[in-house]
Formats: structure tokens, sequence, C-alpha cells
């Protein structure tokens, strides 16, 4: 049976990619997207506020009559505001916590339903080394980054007895998506951080994801899988 995935996030650099690369490998894609619509020819969009749970609970809705089943959710969005943290602006800190954190709570809330009646589903946060390491000026990016792993802990013990498993990819710097807003010189002396000596390529996160949504991984629930270069510290 070929299986739906409603990937979050799919306007941004690497949601274009991940739509490319999941598409090529034939699953039904439901791009989620914000304020900007997603180009690619042939796939359904839905347009909401992951922060917003009616219009989470409305995607979900009009997701599951398209498709009739959504087997795979990809929370690929997430937003950053660099601020010192004695100087932080609060509704940047709760806009932050909003998109990251509590947005895929709410999707989360609400699929789970729909994968408890299948038996069968896959749910993947988005997190980042950020969380791991600290960052200067990034307390509300790694803050919430940081929640989804405990969040992804929990859900899947919650979930494991029906077929559906929850896992955290925490990512390091790659040269597609949020990269695009740091100068070329920081990315050189990113680079010279990272052991591998480069930036990581999108196509390795969609192999990653795609072996996480496949029957054979039925067994790695819970997890955080770090996919950044030997970058830790």
């Amino acid at each position: 049976m070929k299986k739906t995935i409603l990937l979050i996030g799919s306007s941004g650099g690497l949601g274009k990619e991940l739509t490319k690369h999941l598409g090529d490998k034939g699953y039904d894609l439901a791009l989620h997207y914000h304020n900007n619509e997603p180009k690619d020819a042939g796939y359904k969009t839905y347009q909401a506020d992951i922060c917003n749970e009616a219009e989470v609970k409305d995607m979900i809705d009009a997701v599951m009559r398209d498709f009739g089943r959504i087997d795979i959710v990809i929370n690929n969005a997430g937003i950053s505001k660099s601020e010192i943290s004695w100087k932080a602006n609060i509704e940047n800190w709760n806009q932050t916590m909003g998109v990251n954190l509590t947005g895929p709570f709410l999707i989360s809330k609400h699929v789970i339903p729909h994968m408890r009646n299948q038996n069968f589903g896959r749910i993947i946060f988005m997190s980042s080394v950020v969380a791991e390491t600290g960052m200067i000026g990034t307390a509300a990016y790694a803050a919430s980054k940081a929640g989804l792993f405990g969040l992804s802990r929990t859900l899947a013990k919650e979930v494991a007895n029906k077929g559906i498993t929850v896992n955290a990819i925490a990512l390091g710097y790659f040269n597609a998506g949020m990269i695009d807003d740091v100068s070329e010189e920081l990315q050189e002396v990113l680079k010279q951080q990272i052991p591998k000596g480069k930036l990581g390529e999108p196509i390795e996160l969609a192999e990653l994801i795609n072996y996480l949504i496949s029957e054979n991984a039925a067994y790695l629930t819970g997890q955080t899988l770090n996919l950044n270069g030997g970058l830790y510290s």
C-alpha cells in the first residue's frame, strides 16, 4: 500500500529537498506551509499556522479526507531568532517555542488517533545539534529543540503498542535551509569545526528518514539520531 506523508514545513530549503527525494521514492505527499505555498506540481498543499490548534485540526482532517490515511508525519518547520538571553524579546521566545515545540505537539496530538486506528504510524521531529551543545544567542531555539527529545521519548512509550514509532533527528549544519541565512565567511568557520569538514547533504537526511519510516524500522523508537558530521561541541 502506498504510504501518505504529511510534511510540515515543506516550503523551506530542506523542505523542498525532502519533497523531491521522498516524492521520487513514490510516497503520496501532503505538503504543509504557513506563508509560502510550495510550487511543486502534482502535490496537494495545506496552509496552517501550526501554533493554532484549530488550524492544525482542520489541516489533519483535510489530509484525511483527501488521502484516507496519514502514515507518516515529518515535523520539519522551524524558526530561530538570535538574541542574547537577558536581552531577549518575550514575543520572539513565545513564537520560537510555538513553532518549534508546541506545533509539533499539536500535530502529534491530532494525528495519533488516526495512526492508532491504522495500527501504524511514523512521527519524526527535526531537532538540532544546538539543542545538545548550546550556542550563544540561541536560548529559545536550543530550548525548543531540546524539548523535542523529551516529547519524542514520551510519545514513543504512549503509542508503541499500536505500531507507531516516534523519533527525533538532531541535525548538524546542512547546505540547505537555515544555513542560507549564514554568511559565506561564517559557513567556512562552521565547516572547520565539523570533523567531516563539510556541510551535510539533504540526500543524507532523506535516506535516514526513508529508513525511519520503513517497515524495517519498527523496533527503533524513542530515539534521537545525530546527523551532524561528528559535531558535538
